[in-house]
């Protein structure tokens, strides 16, 4: 039967008297089950009766057509039951002043409101299906009574209900205990009502309870955190304040909604420590106290509380770069006395008191970074702030001049060294040259490093003494990785060329056996100009013992490498020679080239006068004296000198010590080279400034070439970043060099514009 049929058939049935019974037999039994908190509200047949009821009254032709008024009944009920039953519940919790009491009547109701809205919306549910839906300004059933709830009861109670999560929400801070499922249930209330009440979502949580909760924290440890920093150390304070966020995000999984976190975490952050930060890193217990202690976990936890906001980093950054560097500055100059104390030895003494200074230097330079850099690793995750202040850190004292450069160079060939007395493990050789590498990138005049690097692994290559080959490649690899192929190709072709050289030596042996023939042994290392640090050759006088066998391999060379020129360079030598100091004491020395040519002198002499050794060999002066006096210094003693006195000059004369004692058979003769002087340094000094020089030509002439035109300071800039990877280049230096290629007309001054050049083509 159609609804038209019904309309039409059945008796009209009046509003007074259809909805007294919908009120008496359906909404009365039915809130009275709600607040006898039963589950067992009516019966289906009865539900089915009155639901029809509602059905007929709202289908009746006009004017006894009901929806409206239905509607507007709906609405009164459940606002009678809300401003009488709830509210004087709620009233009657109110004035027992206990936080508990309230909040269970307050998710009481709000349970109960929601069992009430879906119940009698369900009985009018026809309402629902053909008013509400067509009618302008009229709210769903479920949304009108949840709109009542808010207007008669959420709006006069929150407040109230607030207050006391936020007091129960102290004393849990105050170590109290708390219902936390009475306190999610009691938040929730604030959540759905916005759900459910036009739409509002998450708007009226965070206006009525979310943004007193968070002004509730920023309040509370603006207090409790100026307490702490009055008397906690830092360490202490970092852990309550730890313990205290993670509180705080524990309290939000609880009872709060998720999306409070964040906005509290960072109201939290910023009284913890956002606004103690400068103080709490610099108190007495701060972070330079942490560093100094490895206090790594204090670190650890400093650095997991200021990470959320990564710009707040910088200022921790900042402390930790002050104290490396006052770390390293203090070691840096701790060792610049003492070593220069070393430096005022007797000439003829091995400077060992300056070595062992700039060994232990180095050592404490690796051992600090090795520290910090596990610092950052560890205790800060890698971050790239920390990083940068570590770099900026070890660049400033290293970079102070460019004896650190020069030491560090040191170490690592007594490290590569064969018979080195740096104490090392073989396991512990390849960290060790990590570290050496780490500091290598701080230092800004790599060249200074990079040409006596080079000049001991000459001597190391050509003297035969590399402890490990492996070690070596190994560094020269590591090198290359930090400074790029261009330098490194010429220690490659370094070990190449003492390669072939192996090479062409056993052809050599097999054409001409010069042990058989003359009683001597010859071993040639053929170096490739360009490749080995360049110095000047130094005129001698060829001795004749040597002469044969020298010109045989000149003649066999020249044969297998048509157009190579061969120069015999003996300052870069070693030689082993047989000496008989007595009929029973015969003795095999190891010692120089420029030894063994003073040495081969007594051959022909039993004592011979120093002028007369320069006239045999023909070696200069400078080259020849600590050469000699090595030979005679009397803790070696295989030369006698007359008179015995440190200075050496033309009449003082040598004979070979026929006293001389040794327990070993093959005694290997150390050189003991004087301290460099002045002049020595700065001769050393002007080749380097020299190849400086070409460098900053080669790079404004490469930058004009590409810009054809660029002002002064532009160009300077591009030249000074050019070659930074090399030394620091300084603006007056650039200056000079583009005022010189100006004179010799690579550039041109723009006549309108002296401060823009211009490239000559």
């Amino acid at each position: 039967m159609t609804d038209k049929m019904m309309s039409t058939t059945d008796d009209i049935i009046e509003l007074e008297k259809g909805f007294e019974k919908v009120r008496k037999e359906g909404i009365e039994p039915f809130l009275g089950f709600i607040e006898e908190q039963k589950r067992e509200f009516f019966k289906a047949k009865q539900f089915v009766t009155l639901y029809d009821l509602i059905f007929k009254m709202a289908i009746q032709r006009e004017p006894h057509n009901w929806s409206e008024a239905l509607y507007e009944r709906y609405s009164d009920s459940i606002a009678k039951y809300l401003t009488t039953t709830v509210t004087t519940a709620l009233t009657e919790a109110q004035s027992k002043s206990h936080d508990v009491t309230f909040l269970k009547e307050w998710n009481k109701r709000w349970a109960n409101h929601k069992l009430v809205v879906k119940g009698l919306s369900k009985l009018f549910m026809y309402l629902d299906r053909f008013y509400t839906p067509t009618t302008d300004g009229i709210l769903s059933l479920k949304e009108q009574g949840f709109k009542l709830y808010h207007d008669n009861v959420f709006e006069k109670f929150a407040p109230e209900a607030r207050q006391h999560i936020l007091r129960a929400i102290d004393k849990e801070r105050s170590s109290e205990e708390q219902d936390r499922h009475l306190l999610q249930e009691a938040v929730n209330v604030f959540v759905e009502m916005g759900v459910n009440y036009n739409s509002q979502k998450l708007k009226l949580y965070k206006k009525d309870l979310e943004t007193y909760v968070i002004d509730n924290a920023g309040e509370y440890y603006k207090r409790q955190s100026r307490i702490w920093m009055d008397d906690d150390s830092c360490p202490t304070y970092l852990e309550k304040a730890e313990k205290a966020l993670a509180a705080e995000k524990s309290r939000v999984e609880s009872y709060l909604h998720r999306s409070t976190l964040d906005a509290l975490m960072k109201e939290c952050y910023l009284h913890l420590l956002k606004a103690h930060q400068h103080e709490l890193i610099r108190k007495r217990t701060g972070v330079t106290h942490l560093l100094s202690t490895d206090s790594f976990a204090d670190l650890s936890r400093l650095f997991r509380l200021y990470k959320r906001f990564p710009a707040d980093l910088l200022p921790v950054a900042d402390v930790f770069n002050e104290h490396v560097k006052k770390e390293g500055g203090d070691l840096v100059d701790k060792a610049r006395p003492q070593e220069n104390k070393g430096e005022e030895k007797d000439d003829a003494e091995p400077a060992t008191g300056a070595a062992d200074v700039g060994h232990t230097l180095i050592n404490s330079l690796l051992a600090l970074h090795a520290r910090y850099n596990g610092v950052v690793n560890d205790c800060f995750e890698k971050s790239q702030v920390f990083q940068k202040a570590l770099k900026k850190a070890f660049e400033d004292f290293i970079n102070k001049d460019t004896r650190l450069s020069k030491l560090l160079a040191k170490f690592v060939n007594d490290v590569l060294k064969k018979g080195s007395k740096i104490n090392i493990n073989v396991r512990d050789v390849d960290a060790t040259l990590d570290n050496v590498v780490f500091l290598y990138g701080y230092i800004q005049e790599k060249d200074v490093f990079e040409r006596d690097y080079q000049v001991f692994l000459a001597q190391r290559l050509l003297g035969g003494q590399c402890e490990s080959e492996h070690s070596e490649k190994a560094m020269i690899a590591k090198l290359k990785t930090e400074c790029g192929y261009q330098w490194t190709n010429k220690l490659e072709g370094m070990f190449k060329d003492v390669q072939l050289s192996k090479d062409l030596m056993s052809k050599f042996k097999n054409f001409f056996d010069t042990e058989k023939q003359m009683d001597l042994t010859l071993d040639v290392n053929v170096c490739t100009t360009g490749y080995w640090p360049s110095s000047k050759a130094i005129p001698f006088n060829m001795p004749k013992e040597l002469g044969q066998a020298c010109d045989k391999f000149k003649r066999f060379y020249i044969n297998q490498h048509s157009g190579h020129k061969l120069e015999w360079r003996m300052d870069q030598g070693l030689a082993e020679i047989s000496v008989e100091f007595a009929k029973d004491m015969k003795r095999g020395l190891v010692i120089t080239s420029y030894q063994m040519m003073l040495m081969l002198v007594f051959n022909s002499a039993k004592v011979v006068s120093f002028k007369q050794m320069l006239d045999i060999t023909g070696l200069p002066r400078n080259e020849v004296a600590h050469h000699l006096l090595s030979l005679a210094h009397p803790k070696i003693a295989v030369l006698l000198k007359r008179p015995n006195v440190k200075k050496l000059e033309d009449a003082h004369q040598f004979m070979i010590n026929p006293k001389y004692k040794s327990q070993l058979r093959k005694v290997v003769i150390p050189l003991l080279k004087p301290q460099e002087t002045p002049e020595q340094e700065a001769a050393a000094d002007k080749g380097l400034e020299l190849q400086r020089r070409h460098q900053m030509d080669a790079a404004i002439v490469r930058i004009m070439k590409a810009r054809k035109t660029l002002r002064h300071n532009l160009l300077t800039a591009e030249v000074i970043q050019q070659l930074s990877a090399r030394f620091q280049p300084k603006p007056n230096d650039i200056k000079k060099r583009i005022e010189a290629l100006i004179e010799q007309e690579y550039l041109e001054r723009d006549a309108s514009d002296r401060g823009v050049y211009k490239y000559l083509a």
